[in-house]
């Protein structure tokens, strides 16, 4: 396991690549993926994309761009907000805390990580539905849901993690 120091300065092309990727990755989600017939596969592909980030930029820059494309999900799911901001910010903040000690362009890694991620988001959207009046009887079914959701978000992570690794690799 090598250790991996975290580049101050991403580069301009690669801060353009990220960019239009993030972009890319906001409209597959938002046209695509929220449409899904199963809230189990309805996955939150910009956490994987989130952590890509940190391990390519600087703390700062990571929570910038956590922060602003928090808000923005946050916005346009019209409830709860502050949720995808939480979750993306502790995210960055995770891998920067550990990206001494791990070697994130592994993907088992990238898959555990993100699980792990996925999975605290599930206990607080379980949590969030136990406290929201609207919500009808919850059941097994939503937890089991709520898993299968952390386990596909982990097995999609190094496909969503893999451009961006790729990207910072070719400005070294």
């Amino acid at each position: 396991m090598s250790i991996r120091a975290v580049r101050t300065d991403p580069g301009w092309g690669i801060s353009l690549r990220v960019v239009l990727y993030t972009i890319s990755i906001f409209m597959v989600q938002a046209v695509w993926i929220s449409r899904l017939p199963y809230p189990a596969i309805r996955v939150d592909l910009m956490l994987p994309l989130m952590l890509g980030v940190a391990t390519e930029w600087s703390l700062a820059a990571g929570l910038v761009w956590a922060l602003l494309w928090g808000y923005v999900f946050d916005a346009l799911s019209g409830k709860f907000w502050g949720f995808h901001v939480v979750s993306y910010v502790i995210a960055v903040c995770l891998v920067h805390i550990s990206i001494e000690k791990f070697e994130f362009q592994n993907p088992l890694y990238q898959m555990v990580v993100v699980g792990s991620c996925a999975l605290g988001q599930a206990v607080v959207l379980w949590l969030y539905l136990l406290v929201e009046p609207q919500t009808p009887a919850l059941d097994a079914r939503v937890w089991q849901s709520l898993m299968v959701r952390s386990l596909v978000m982990a097995a999609v992570a190094p496909l969503v993690i893999h451009p961006i690794g790729r990207w910072g690799k070719a400005s070294s």
